[in-house]
């Protein structure tokens, strides 16, 4: 009894680590720059406009790095707004999002960073990136001439990366998180209301609470296997 009580409580040690960092990482005072290339496309509500494909943020005032739009409202380009950012998982699902979707745009965008960023393909694959996920996002078909959002730009590099990555979806991410605004706290419901929400390059750093437990699962672990001997 004694020994499963112990196989017990190191299941739990490998548990919570997994599980330390989901919800909510933290509000942040994000800066949007958006640029070319651009392309025509028709958001939910039949709207066709000539969009920005590319998108870069600084998270309070830090370099700018890589972004992906994930809404359909209004924005202002090379503005500062406060946002909450999220962990990408399942958790998302408490915050009144489809989690699912969210899961398969940062597998796009870290297919993206990994095969195309820094190469002399970027600036067009990242535009692609970003009709994939807005295809993700808005609609339950990957499908890129109809449905709530639709588009004849970048589709066939778009539906190359979808090919690369929809059977293999994580369920959570390490380098990317969702940042909404306006911010938001535990409990609370995210908003589609200007200004848009993002998915941005954020590596997460474990918490030292994390890092704990692992430990302890790691010496209770081994504390198992002597006793076994």
């Amino acid at each position: 009894m004694k020994k499963l009580m112990r196989i017990l409580f190191v299941a739990l040690m490998f548990v919570f680590p997994l599980c330390a960092n989901a919800g909510i990482i933290g509000d942040v005072s994000l800066y949007l720059q958006a640029s070319g290339p651009a392309g025509y496309a028709t958001f939910p509500g039949n709207e066709t406009i000539n969009v920005y494909l590319d998108y870069d943020v600084s998270l309070n005032g830090g370099a700018l790095n890589e972004a992906f739009c994930v809404e359909n409202a209004d924005s202002t380009n090379n503005s500062t707004n406060q946002y909450t950012l999220l962990s990408i998982d399942s958790g998302l699902s408490d915050f009144g999002l489809t989690a699912s979707k969210y899961q398969a745009a940062a597998a796009i965008a870290q297919y993206y960073y990994s095969h195309y960023e820094g190469t002399v393909s970027e600036e067009n694959m990242k535009a692609a990136a970003q009709i994939a996920i807005w295809e993700v996002i808005f609609d339950d078909t990957f499908n890129l001439g109809s449905g709530d959002f639709h588009t004849a730009a970048y589709t066939a590099s778009a539906n190359s990366i979808w090919t690369a990555v929809h059977s293999d979806i994580p369920a959570s991410s390490t380098q990317w998180a969702l940042a909404v605004s306006p911010t938001i706290t535990t409990g609370g419901t995210v908003s589609v209301v200007a200004p848009q929400n993002y998915l941005v390059r954020y590596t997460q750093v474990p918490e030292p609470a994390s890092l704990l437990l692992f430990g302890l699962g790691l010496i209770g672990l081994a504390g198992i296997r002597r006793k076994m001997k």
